[in-house]
């Protein structure tokens, strides 16, 4: 989709091929872009000292399984991209579980897989006086979380969590990673259960997403705690 408001000429790239940018799947619907890190600031540059700058997002109709455009407005970007001192890099997350899209005005439902994210990056969250050209993800297709509270007594199978333990059906060794509403991963282990609830040990209180795998299947659950 090609921006009316562009200051440059628009660029396009698959930027799981560049060196300046990468954008990695963290967890279902979270992407992490890392910008920088090969200290290339071709794209965009933010400037030195520079420690935000912002992250114009939208996915088109044809780019996720909803059919809906989803779109910020220029003048309302709530995505950040902030100096990382570990990384070396401007690090970001966008969440589509939780994203709120300002221009279209919608979130994504549960359980929608989106194909291509497009962004740009610019220096103001209510416009910009510069700004990269578009850029979009390949190869980093990703299926949302299903996020919606759980009724345990209509779904005997699925999992949930109560002051901070997990409740599972499932048996056998899991992977379980719990994530801020960021992306940031907080805790990632690996257990046997058996039918008992598994303390989680997290460390403070706030809002997560629980990933929890075996062999077969991967369920997602957002819980407060």
């Amino acid at each position: 989709m090609k921006k009316l408001y562009s200051l440059w000429a628009v660029l396009f790239f698959a930027v799981l091929a560049t060196a300046q940018i990468q954008v990695s799947v963290q967890s279902p619907g979270v992407y992490k872009i890392t910008y920088g890190a090969a200290n290339d600031y071709s794209a965009y540059d933010p400037g030195f000292g520079t420690a935000t700058f912002y992250v114009h997002t939208w996915v088109q109709a044809g780019q996720n399984s909803a059919n809906i455009l989803y779109e910020d407005a220029w003048s309302n970007s709530n995505v950040t991209m902030n100096w990382d001192s570990a990384a070396n890099a401007y690090v970001g997350y966008v969440n589509l579980n939780s994203k709120l899209f300002t221009n279209s005005n919608n979130t994504m439902p549960a359980s929608t897989t989106v194909t291509q994210l497009n962004f740009v990056f610019k220096d103001l969250q209510n416009g910009a006086t510069k700004q990269s050209g578009d850029q979009f993800t390949t190869l980093s297709t990703t299926t949302l979380g299903s996020l919606s509270a759980v009724d345990t007594s209509k779904q005997k199978d699925s999992s949930f969590v109560v002051e901070g333990k997990l409740y599972t059906s499932k048996k056998g060794n899991l992977e379980i990673s719990v994530f801020d509403f960021n992306g940031r991963l907080i805790k990632t282990q690996n257990t046997n259960a058996d039918g008992n609830p598994i303390e989680l040990n997290i460390p403070q209180k706030g809002n997560y997403i629980l990933s929890v795998s075996d062999k077969n299947i991967r369920e997602t659950i957002k819980f407060r705690y």
